[in-house]
Order: C-alpha cells, then sequence, then structure tokens
C-alpha cells in the first residue's frame, strides 16, 4: 500500500460521497481511505453501505475537531504516505500518483504541497503553487510569512515524521500551517504546481467564520511565541489583517475585542504609525518574494527580521 488518505467529516453528506469518489477515481489503486466521522446526520449509515474494501471508517469516542480526526487517521495509516481530504473537497485523477512520485524521486521530502482550484460560490479558480523545492529553512520561513497557501487538502506527508511531531493541533483556521511550521525541520518540501485538486464552497466552513479569526490567531500565537518575539512583525501583521477585516466590515465590537486581546498577547505593540509601518513593510515582502524565482532564491528569515 503507498497511501493512506485521512477524511475527516462531520455531518457533511451532502458532499461526502463527491469526496470519497475522487479518491476512488485516482490513476492508482494502492491506497486506503480512512474515514474519521463523527456525524451526527444519517453519515453513519450511509457509510455502512460502501462495499470497496480500501474504505476504513472509524468513530472518534467524542468530536474534538478536524485536527483530532485527522490524528486518528493518522494513527491508523497502513501506508508510509499520508494524504489528507476535507470533505467538501476533492481529487483529481493524478492528485495521489504526482505527490508520491515527488516523494519517491526525492528522499529528502518531507511533503508535498498540490495545487488546487478553488470554488467561490458559483466560480472555480485555479490557485497555483510555483515549481519550487524549499529546503527546511526556507520551508520554514515561507510558511511563517505566509509566502504559500496551506490547504489540508494539499498535503501530501512521510507517516512516520507525521506521528513524530505529534500530528495536528486542533486550531480551526491555523492548524495545516502549524503543523507544517513543526514539519519543516524534518525535511524539504516541493511544491507541484499541476491542478491536483478542487476546494469546495461551504457556507458553514471554517473559514467563513470571520469573527472567529481573533481567536484563531491568539490560538495560533499561544503554539507559535516566535510571532511576538523573533518573527514579531509577522505577528503584527497578522494581527492588523484582521482588525483591518473588522472595520471594512463594520463590525466595532469585534474590532475592540480583538485589539485589546492581541494588544494583551503582544501581537501588537506601539502606537498606530508603528503598526501600519510593519503593515506594510510585511505586505511588500510578501508581493515581492511570493513568486517562483524569489521563492528559489529563499535561505530563511531576513536578518533584521528575527
Amino acid at each position: 500500500m503507498r497511501c493512506s488518505v485521512v477524511l475527516p467529516t462531520y455531518n457533511r453528506l451532502s458532499v461526502l460521497p463527491r469526496a470519497i469518489d475522487s479518491v476512488l477515481a485516482q490513476d492508482m489503486a494502492d491506497f486506503e481511505i480512512i474515514v474519521v466521522d463523527d456525524s451526527t446526520d444519517a453519515t453513519p449509515q450511509w457509510l455502512a453501505r460502501l462495499t470497496d474494501p480500501r474504505i476504513r471508517v472509524l468513530r472518534p469516542q467524542q468530536r474534538r475537531g478536524v485536527g483530532a480526526a485527522r490524528n486518528v487517521g493518522i494513527m491508523a495509516a497502513r501506508a508510509a504516505a499520508v494524504a489528507f481530504l476535507d470533505s467538501d473537497d476533492w481529487y483529481m485523477p493524478r492528485r495521489l500518483s504526482r505527490a508520491l512520485e515527488a516523494l519517491d524521486r526525492e528522499p529528502d521530502l518531507v511533503c508535498t504541497l498540490s495545487s488546487a482550484t478553488k470554488e467561490v460560490r458559483d466560480a472555480m479558480r485555479p490557485s497555483s503553487l510555483p515549481d519550487v523545492k524549499l529546503g527546511p529553512a526556507a520551508f520554514e520561513w515561507a510558511l511563517y510569512s505566509d509566502l504559500i497557501g496551506i490547504d489540508g487538502s494539499s498535503i501530501t506527508v512521510r507517516t512516520e515524521a507525521a506521528r513524530a511531531i505529534g500530528g495536528f493541533f486542533d486550531k480551526s483556521r491555523t492548524e495545516d500551517r502549524e503543523f507544517l511550521i513543526r514539519l519543516a525541520p524534518r525535511g524539504a518540501a516541493r511544491l507541484l504546481p499541476e491542478i491536483d485538486w478542487a476546494k469546495g464552497w461551504s457556507t458553514d466552513s471554517l473559514s467563513n467564520e470571520w469573527r472567529g479569526a481573533g481567536r484563531d490567531l491568539l490560538d495560533y500565537a499561544r503554539q507559535r511565541p516566535e510571532l511576538t518575539t523573533r518573527f514579531r512583525k509577522i505577528g503584527s501583521y497578522l494581527a492588523s489583517k484582521i482588525l483591518v477585516s473588522d472595520l471594512r466590515r463594520g463590525d466595532l465590537t469585534t474590532l475592540a475585542a480583538d485589539w485589546r486581546a492581541f494588544r494583551d498577547a503582544g501581537l501588537l505593540r506601539g502606537g498606530l504609525a508603528r503598526i501600519w509601518r510593519d503593515h506594510r513593510e510585511v505586505r511588500n515582502y510578501r508581493r515581492a518574494n511570493s513568486n517562483r524565482e524569489a521563492l528559489m532564491r529563499l535561505s530563511g528569515a531576513p536578518a533584521d527580521w528575527t
């Protein structure tokens, strides 16, 4: 068996069949699908009717979120590589084979990230990663500074490495990036530019719960205290982005609460001029360094940012 696909689901029966069918339609057959289901709807009954022997269904004793569900799948995986798929996303036929070929070809890789097309209401928009291999230090810094987009369904990782770092912390919108930051010192990452999966649109998905963005950043900063120390400018930038979003939505109550919480956590320091200066510096840096040529030259954090 070459790959274990971990698919957590919670009350998504309307889209779950599409996700599972997309894995079964891969151009390779040597995989297992581990569905980690803690649903309260008719999903368990539907899963019980599936007959493909490559599908395994696990039922956690209690629901603790997507990160914990993925960890159940990681621990149960029987293959040397694990890929992830959210239940409202779906794979294209070469999603697994292309990632596994890269891991076979480059033994120093600890993971690959696959490119996607993303559903935004009624439109599909391609979001292709640059064709780049990032060494451990460059990969870690690209994750901290948000130079590359991250989604759980894009990740294929060596199983032993995922287990060695303890899997995912369940921190809503930040668990994928935080997982990869802890993974980065263990090896290089290959970004795959071909569109090999699709991200679905769900009105109740975590990425649409905008009022929780401040809480999620605080959780992220607790797990990655570098955001208030070594990489303070990055932490300030992430905090100010959320404040701007609160302001644009006219949500002054959340704006005030986020401002106080970010100050207390050390994510924001100084006056508005300093916060704006940090925001502008990080924004300009990201714009200049997210392209393929810049990423190929990347070696780590700028010396004056640490």
